[in-house]
């Protein structure tokens, strides 16, 4: 549950927005500050006091939490200063320190070692410095690197320039193709990284192929055939006897290599020209997107990971917890000789402690070392290998603590990495990608054998390479991932990843197969990926391992929550997520898709659980499948609202005609100027595009009696045949029957009164889905909603605030756009039951909000509605609205969404079970 003083950013806006008009005296500033970011006046009361704070200090210091004092305008910046120094205020350990003279700001953060300044007066329009307040951290990522963009670059580059110059029928010569560049990029790195001499491979190209790269492509076989062959002899030339011994079976297999001429010679040489040594070997997932076939690509649901992405799944599924034990072991060492140098210890006690923290130190690698790491949709290997790396810079990091409480003269009993790459299993599906990852596995290997050896002079002999076993080439929904990885319930697993998606209506026969054959008939109705989550819930439950996985957020969306969460969460608790983002990376033509990232364990482990949105984190005690703090309701699709009085909420009109029966504004008067009768069978025509962006369409709606007299019409003839025609060439029967009677809709619930429309998707960035009633001379399409017998406090309930936080929370989305569903967001909304008058209350504010509307004839509800254009009186005929709605609600008023998800969900389980 989140905390109970954690605002809106609505909330906090609102409070500090009395500092606009209210000047206050400057020693009352830090106090509304700690108001507006959830004290309360309680709390401030007893600050005044001087309880809860430090009373020594000449101020305001809470402890591990805020830090303030006041002076004159010229001081402000030393009187910073100043307390950034102050003992006192270092012990306190405040998280935010700030000055005022009740004019200007000036704050620091003593984590993030930022600074702040604006004018109190302006804190309202930009005050989420002070997130810290309520326990709401920023949270780093790690940025991409520019080499591996680069690189990316060059190789796609290549690679198209290769299928442009050769004829490639059959996935054979692709897969030889994509082989030939990955041998490239070894060579490449190769002679950056001291595997060969330097410029070995570029240079040797350079000087012994011909310009116009006609003579390349032998030359590069005959090279790539020697670093397969242990014993040279004496008859090979030197130009191609110089490369040296490879193995690990990268050179083993016999490919074709492509015909090149200048052009792929030149970029070539000019991806040899590029710094290799620092690229992340995860490059090879970029390459992977951009070598594919595209229909392959998408079949499967190849999804290059980034490295902040990456990031993003380890660090709180393991390597945060190990950063905190390593910080904790180095600041242990920093107090020992500060002790040391201010004679509080003695040498004895300095030795003796400097030998158990040598021994803890060695715990902890020995911990690492018995770890395993396992990505069962691998792919080329991204998250194992970036999972490596981290280790590696941590063991090193670990193995200096060592080296400082040994002696440098003594440390010298380091040979190896306690970390191996038999800690690392994967599965992966294709096999070029499979290949891939164990030999970017073995790149990673290197690059951090040489951090070793730079910092300890260690050297590792880089070739020959071993082959890794440990990486499966199937299909990990059918195989046993304890027979990939085999682990005990006391081992620390560690499973992660980027699995396939693929939405129910992509899968192909066989991907549907899978999902059934793992989660039984409910599958057919449930993403791809949730095989991943199903099969991860299996593989740790009891045990002492725990996983997170990328994934689309259609999974903690509409009906998939039930579905897929509720046998995963009887077992396991989710431990952290991240809630929806978009998801970018540097890999050619990468995936457009709006993501989540979900961790889960088991539910005796209870560390902390952590939502992730944005640059914040908070603490909460419960995460459920809709990734909101609380306890888990799982909502179910309802044929009938939940509520009282809450009329039918149906689909609009559908015609299924080929567009006959459909107008334009032309059409439409071309056709009454011909015949002025036809005017009592036109009717507008109106889905969710023409209502939010005011536009109209029309059309042909008649009865049996009406076509019975219009069809003789000539226009009117022509257009029914061609409904005929349409619907007799369907695969459906229901269709096919229809065709007898072309004037009549396919799907229609319209009556001749007025109507609620709401539209079916709307943007993200809207507050509110923008909602209305139209007159009885519109038929609503089915793009839209439509509500008929419909009062207009029933449109004033679904207009609020409160409405839209259910809608958001357990509606569907078309990526990341709300798409609103009968019966799953409508019937399913709980709505107390009311008195007549409180009724009355709703319809006067929902008919103020659509009078406000009219006062802007000329703008579209999608201007209206724009968070940065919607006009100040439209806002607060909207908040008049939300608070008459909210007032109907046990536990009103809500200091957050979180209350209100929680009054909700609570109100959903009472009216279901009322309703049994």
């Amino acid at each position: 549950m989140a905390k109970k003083n954690q605002l809106s950013y609505k909330e906090i806006e609102e409070r500090l927005k009395y500092l606009k008009s209210n000047p206050i005296p400057a020693k009352e500033v830090g106090f509304h500050i700690l108001y507006s970011f959830g004290k309360s006046e309680w709390d401030i009361q007893r600050f005044k006091e001087g309880k809860g704070v430090l009373k020594t200090f000449d101020g305001l210091l809470i402890k591990g939490l805020f830090c303030y004092k006041h002076t004159s305008p010229q001081e402000l910046t030393d009187l910073l200063e100043e307390l950034k120094k102050d003992t006192q205020v270092l012990k306190a350990a405040p998280k935010i320190i700030a000055v005022s003279d009740g004019q200007t700001i000036l704050a620091y953060d003593l984590r993030e070692k930022q600074t702040y300044e604006n004018p109190v007066t302006r804190l309202y329009c930009d005050f989420e410095f002070f997130y810290p307040l309520m326990g709401i951290e920023k949270v780093q990522y790690i940025e991409e690197s520019p080499a591996d963009i680069k690189a990316a670059e060059k190789l796609a580059k290549l690679h198209d320039e290769l299928r442009a110059y050769n004829n490639f029928d059959t996935d054979d010569d692709l897969h030889d193709l994509n082989i030939f560049i990955t041998r490239l990029l070894f060579c490449f790195f190769a002679e950056d990284t001291g595997i060969f001499p330097e410029q070995l491979f570029t240079s040797s190209i350079e000087r012994f192929t011909k310009p116009d790269g006609s003579d390349i492509s032998e030359y590069l076989a005959e090279a790539f055939n020697i670093m397969d062959v242990r014993t040279r002899n004496a008859d090979t030339p030197q130009i191609i006897t110089q490369f040296p011994y490879v193995n690990g079976g990268l050179f083993s297999k016999n490919v074709q290599i492509p015909k090149m001429g200048a052009r792929a010679r030149r970029i070539i040489l000019e991806c040899g020209e590029l710094d290799w040594k620092n690229i992340n070997p995860d490059i090879f997932g970029s390459m992977i997107q951009a070598v594919v076939n595209p229909e392959e690509r998408a079949t499967q649901g190849m999804h290059y990971t980034s490295v902040p992405n990456i990031m993003k799944v380890i660090n709180p599924l393991f390597l945060d917890e190990l950063r905190e034990e390593y910080n904790a072991l180095l600041q242990k060492y920093q107090q020992l000789n500060s002790q040391l140098d201010l004679s509080e210890i003695t040498h004895a006690q300095y030795y003796k402690s400097c030998k158990t923290l040598k021994d803890n130190c060695n715990k902890l690698l020995l911990r690492i070392s018995k770890m395993k790491f396992f990505d069962p949709a691998c792919g080329s290997g991204n998250f194992l290998i970036i999972t490596y790396k981290a280790l590696r810079f941590l063991e090193i990091d670990i193995l200096k603590i060592i080296r400082e409480c040994t002696g440098e003269a003594e440390f010298n009993f380091i040979n190896n990495s306690c970390i191996t790459l038999k800690q690392f299993y994967g599965i992966e599906l294709l096999d070029f990608p499979h290949e891939v990852a164990m030999l970017s596995l073995w790149l990673a290997e290197h690059q951090m054998n040489r951090k070793l050896n730079e910092e300890f002079n260690v050297n590792i002999d880089a070739l020959p390479l071993h082959n890794i076993s440990q990486i499966v080439c199937g299909n990990a929904c059918r195989i046993d991932w304890n027979t990939v990885c085999p682990h005990n319930p006391n081992e620390e697993v560690f499973v992660f990843g980027n699995p396939p998606y693929l939405g129910s209506r992509n899968q192909e026969k066989e991907q549907k197969q899978d999902i059934i054959s793992v989660m039984g008939s409910v599958g057919k109705s449930l993403d791809y990926i949730s095989c991943w989550f199903k099969k991860g819930c299996d593989y740790i439950h009891n045990t002492n391992s725990s996983y997170a996985f990328v994934s689309t957020n259609s999974i903690c969306q509409g009906e998939q929550v039930a579905l897929m969460w509720e046998p995963i969460l009887s077992k396991i608790d989710i431990s952290f997520a991240y809630t929806s983002f978009k998801w970018t990376n540097n890999a050619k033509q990468n995936a457009a898709v709006i993501c989540v990232i979900i961790g889960l364990r088991n539910k005796n482990i209870k560390n902390q659980k952590k939502i992730y949105s944005g640059d914040n984190v908070s603490i909460v005690n419960y995460i459920s499948p809709y990734l909101t703090s609380g306890k888990t309701c799982y909502i179910r699709r309802l044929s009938s609202p939940i509520s009282l009085g809450f009329p039918e909420l149906r689909y609009g009109s559908m015609p299924n005609d080929a567009g006959n029966l459909i107008l334009d504004s032309f059409e439409k008067n071309d056709l009454l100027q011909k015949y002025p009768d036809l005017q009592d069978v036109i009717y507008k025509f109106i889905g969710s595009y023409e209502f939010i962006n005011l536009q109209t369409r029309w059309c042909i709606y008649m009865t049996d009696e009406e076509c019975d007299r219009y069809k003789l019409y000539n226009e009117i003839a022509i257009r029914l045949s061609s409904v005929k025609e349409h619907r007799l060439k369907s695969t459906e029967n229901s269709t096919r029957a229809l065709a007898e009677t072309p004037h009549k809709f396919y799907f229609s619930p319209y009556k001749k009164t007025d109507a609620i429309i709401i539209p079916r998707v709307s943007s993200e960035r809207r507050k509110y889905i923008p909602m209305g009633i139209l007159s009885s001379d519109t038929i609503i399409s089915d793009s839209a909603l439509a509500m008929y017998d419909a009062s207009t406090w029933i449109l004033g309930i679904l207009s609020s605030y409160i409405h839209m936080v259910w809608v958001k929370s357990i509606g569907g989305k078309l990526k990341s756009d709300y798409r609103y569903s009968p019966t799953l967001c409508y019937n399913t909304f709980p709505f107390p039951k009311i008195l007549e008058a409180k009724k009355k209350e709703i319809s006067d504010a929902a008919e103020n909000v659509l009078i406000t509307r009219e006062n802007y004839p000329g703008s579209t509800l999608a201007d209206l509605y724009d968070p940065d254009k919607m006009p100040q009186d439209l806002k607060e005929a909207h908040a008049k609205l939300d608070d008459v709605v909210e007032s109907c609600y046990p536990g009103y008023p809500f200091a957050n969404d979180e209350a209100r998800l929680e009054c909700l969900f609570k109100m959903y389980e009472k009216m279901t079970k009322e309703n049994k």
